[in-house]
């Protein structure tokens, strides 16, 4: 926790000095490390910023080689010093970001990660590049949106180490937790380094799993775990992949994974909607990063406050939905003018969706308590 603190703190001063030149800004640049990854594994793209930058969201898009990789496995947003919410719109090889928040600071991590699952009939020694989309965008400090010049990385398909999951991968953890680490290629030659929090050895499982115990109470999103094997090693900062309970009968929102960069509450409030057109929808995208199962209510109330509906239901351990506001109120739409209120009998992630289907677009939105 330290060691995240003095990184914020060094980043708040360098963004003095950024953003006070930022109206001379017409691009920024960017860096994808290179990385080796072994037949079936997983890697993870890390785009980082080439210097400390004032980013709050944007609108970045990739795409990825089908002869080598089979899916986008999972997303993350890197928010040191604030929160982030987004939503990934897959479509084949290629994905859509969006996101937007109240973190300005890229600090020492990277401003978003991309996983990708390597086909189990890829070539060994085989290489490929990955990069984001020229279109790609994002908020610069006050400018608002600019464009960025990306230095891509090559992908070398060899080695056996991987790490494709950690368990928990977010939220504040008590010290003598066990933390799980899945991957591929773990053996008694395997190293094991963690950047972010004290921790108390390791134990070797079995080859696709090893754990680790924290020695002190630990924010374990965004932890930086390095395992290295006899042939390559493998970096990857962890985040919590959830599990899909329900897909939405919405065509966009049914193509969206949302990403969660958002602090855990047990009451969550969504402001109103405001005008809407016919192609246009709200949804709340909620996760629940507990080891057990939540129950969450969702209330509707007019802009008087007075209460109008409400609705419950269960959300699992380390599952996930983004559906519409309607599909979550047994089918009923609430006026423009109210607010929701999520609450649940533990924190959960939570934010919202302003979903367009004629123009492919989503503007994620934070809880109101976001901004207290």
């Amino acid at each position: 926790m330290s060691v995240k603190r003095s990184l914020v703190h060094a980043a708040a001063i360098v963004a003095v000095a950024v953003t006070a030149t930022a109206n001379s800004i017409g691009e920024i640049t960017m860096r994808i490390p290179d990385e080796t990854v072994p037949v079936g594994g997983m890697v993870q793209m890390k785009v980082r910023t080439t210097e400390v930058s004032p980013i709050s969201g944007g609108r970045p898009s990739a795409a990825y080689n089908p002869s080598v990789f089979e899916g986008f496995a999972g997303f993350s947003l890197a928010a040191p010093d604030g929160e982030m919410a987004g939503a990934a719109v897959i479509d084949g090889n290629h994905v859509q970001i969006f996101y937007s928040g109240t973190s300005l600071l890229t600090a020492n991590y990277p401003i978003l990660t991309i996983s990708l699952p390597v086909r189990a009939d890829a070539i060994s020694g085989s290489r490929t590049q990955f990069t984001l989309d020229p279109q790609s965008t994002f908020n610069y400090s006050t400018v608002g949106a600019v464009r960025a010049r990306i230095s891509p990385a090559t992908v070398t398909v060899g080695g056996t180490t991987s790490i494709t999951d950690v368990i928990p991968g977010e939220g504040v953890w008590p010290a003598g937790t066990v933390v799980t680490v899945r991957g591929t290629g773990f053996d008694a030659k395997t190293s094991l380094n963690v950047n972010g929090a004290s921790v108390n050895g390791f134990r070797v499982v079995g080859p696709t799993e090893l754990r680790f115990q924290l020695v002190d109470t630990a924010d374990v999103r965004g932890l930086r775990i390095v395992v290295k094997g006899s042939t390559n090693s493998t970096t990857y900062y962890s985040y919590m992949r959830g599990v899909t309970s329900a897909v939405s009968a919405r065509t966009l929102l049914a193509k969206t994974e949302p990403i969660f960069s958002v602090r855990p509450r047990a009451v969550a409030t969504f402001g109103p909607s405001g005008p809407l057109t016919g192609s246009q929808y709200m949804a709340l995208a909620l996760q629940n990063p507990n080891m057990a199962d939540v129950k969450v209510r969702l209330s509707a109330y007019a802009a008087n406050g007075t209460f109008v509906l409400r609705a419950v239901r269960t959300l699992a351990s380390r599952h996930r939905l983004a559906l519409t506001v309607s599909e979550l109120l047994d089918g009923i739409t609430p006026a423009a003018d109210m607010h929701v209120v999520v609450s649940a009998s533990a924190p959960i992630d939570a934010f919202s969706l302003r979903c367009d289907e004629a123009t492919a677009s989503l503007s994620p939105r934070l809880a109101l308590e976001s901004q207290q």
